[in-house]
C-alpha cells in the first residue's frame, strides 16, 4: 500500500465519520422538533378539554342564526 492510498483511506474514514455526525445531529434536530408538536398537540387538546368543562358553557343550543 503506497502512502498515497493510505492518505485516501485516511480521508475516506474522516468523511464518513463528518457524514455520520451530520445525519445524527439533523436526526436529533427531527426528534426534538418532533417532540415539541407532540407537546404543542397534547396542550391544545388540555384546553379544547378545559372549555368543554367551563361552568355554564354548552349547556344550550342556540338555533337562531
Amino acid at each position: 500500500m503506497s502512502s498515497c492510498d493510505a492518505c485516501s483511506s485516511v480521508i475516506a474514514a474522516q468523511s464518513e465519520a463528518l457524514t455520520h455526525q451530520i445525519n445524527f445531529a439533523v436526526l436529533r434536530k427531527q426528534q426534538e422538533a418532533s417532540k415539541a408538536q407532540g407537546a404543542a398537540a397534547v396542550q391544545l387538546l388540555q384546553s379544547a378539554a378545559s372549555l368543554g368543562k367551563a361552568v355554564g358553557k354548552g349547556q344550550h343550543f342556540d338555533a337562531f342564526a
